[in-house]
Order: structure tokens, then C-alpha cells, then sequence
């Protein structure tokens, strides 16, 4: 996997990862746990969702879970190896270009 051809990922892609890396969960509950994780910075509707958990299963990122709650209608996803990579290696991007900024901002030159 060309990690460098994914990367940078959009906001909603990295949220919905970290949510899964937490444990399965279904469209609801990654629309309100993405929610609640970006302080309603990221706002997901049920047809954007469904479209990026689809192109995610497409990548390999994520795959469907077995139901656990007994409900045939309830699609349960959970992250990949894959997906872990990705996400691993989207964190370590970030924590990067944070390490390169954050001196400019501790000597001052950074503040308004």
C-alpha cells in the first residue's frame, strides 16, 4: 500500500478510523462518536457516511462485523490491519508537522 498516494487524510476519514480503533461500531454510533470527537467540528449525514465506509471497505481499510446486537439491519464495521496503518501513519504525518511548527511557537515569533 502506497501510503504516500493516501495521505494527507480528510478530516472525517482520520476521525472515523480512531473511532474504530476503539472497537466496531454501526453508522449511527460513528456519526455521533465522530461528532462528539470533534466537538461538532465534523458533521456527517447518513449518505456521506455511507459513501466513505464503502470506498474504506473498497481500500481494505475497514470490513463489516458480525452483528452483535441480533438486528439484520444494523451494519457493524470494524478497522483493518490495514486501516491501522493508515491510521498509524497519518498520526505519525501529524505529530511530524507538529514537531516542525510548535518551535516557532514556543520562542514567541508564532503569538499574535
Amino acid at each position: 500500500m502506497d501510503l504516500q498516494r493516501i495521505l494527507p487524510l480528510a478530516p472525517r476519514d482520520l476521525l472515523i478510523l480512531a473511532v474504530l480503533a476503539e472497537g466496531p461500531n454501526h453508522g449511527y454510533g460513528l456519526i455521533k462518536a465522530v461528532e462528539a470527537r470533534s466537538q461538532a467540528g465534523v458533521l456527517l449525514d447518513p449518505a456521506n457516511l455511507y459513501r466513505v465506509l464503502r470506498r474504506m471497505r473498497t481500500e481494505g481499510w475497514i470490513e463489516e462485523s458480525p452483528d452483535t446486537d441480533g438486528d439484520p439491519r444494523r451494519r457493524t464495521h470494524r478497522i483493518t490491519e490495514a486501516g491501522r496503518r493508515v491510521l498509524d501513519a497519518e498520526l505519525a504525518r501529524l505529530e511530524r508537522l507538529l514537531g516542525q511548527a510548535r518551535p516557532a511557537l514556543a520562542d514567541g515569533r508564532g503569538a499574535p
